[in-house]
């Protein structure tokens, strides 16, 4: 067995390991379907660097432009890969992902599960070092990946996670305010360590809402460290129906 395929091995059975030390958390009860990945870990990509994992619940109206500023992105497409997370939705979201099927991993749960669990299933499919969350109702700057890998060659080895400031702008794009992660962090714009996130156990299925509270809180309780880019390339989009996202305070 060569070197590749081992890696790519031991990276899921830590991922096996880490679901049976947190028995609280809901992911414990998947391990059985899990087990079956450790083949496709045989063709493990050790040049995977960022896996951006995509949550939409009935978010058609704005998830092409989610995507399409992922793959729009300034950094080679070698480097990163996309998964999107549809959580049952009742509306178009379906057709829009089928427009993009050639370029990005689509995994559709069967009913409505929840943020946490659905960021758990696109972390668990993972092949990426690192893992950053978008909301299919946000976008991103071009440099937004590019400057992520950026920010792990300069401080990766004193940091478990990487962050950049975002802005909050209508569905037009229009500037409503800057923000700072560092002083109002939000639960994307931050890409972890896959290692750390195993550490932690994943976000909490059992916690329907504040679940990027809850491992946060549980990242700083670990002692792991956050390094910031001051530049604002995450957009954060406000709308009418986006009253559950929130700063992490």
């Amino acid at each position: 067995m060569g070197a590749v395929t081992i890696i790519g091995v031991n990276l899921y059975v830590l991922r096996i390991k880490t679901m049976l030390i947190n028995p609280d958390f809901s992911v414990r009860a998947r391990i059985s379907k899990f087990i079956p990945k450790i083949s496709f870990a045989l063709g493990y990509n050790s040049s995977m660097h960022m896996s951006v994992v995509v949550t939409n619940y009935n978010y058609g109206r704005y998830l092409g432009r989610c995507l399409r500023s992922l793959l729009s992105q300034s950094a080679e497409r070698d480097v990163f890969e996309i998964i999107v997370i549809d959580d049952a939705s009742t509306d178009d979201s379906a057709v829009i992902l089928k427009t993009f099927q050639d370029s990005i991993q689509v995994k559709s749960n069967k009913r409505n599960m929840g943020l946490a669990y659905s960021s758990n299933v696109g972390i668990l499919s993972a092949r990426g070092r690192y893992v950053v969350r978008v909301d299919a109702d946000d976008y991103v700057h071009r440099d937004f990946i590019k400057s992520l890998l950026l920010g792990y060659e300069l401080f990766g080895a004193e940091t478990e996670a990487i962050s950049t400031d975002y802005q909050i702008v209508t569905p037009e794009g229009k500037i409503i305010e800057y923000g700072h992660s560092m002083e109002k962090p939000i639960a994307c714009a931050i890409a972890f360590k896959m290692d750390a996130l195993e550490t932690l156990g994943f976000y909490n299925e059992s916690l329907r809402i504040n679940e990027e509270i809850d491992l946060r809180k549980r990242f700083e309780e670990k002692g792991f460290r956050v390094r910031n880019i001051n530049l604002p390339l995450y957009r954060y989009v406000l709308h009418s129906n986006s009253l559950s996202k929130s700063v992490i305070k």
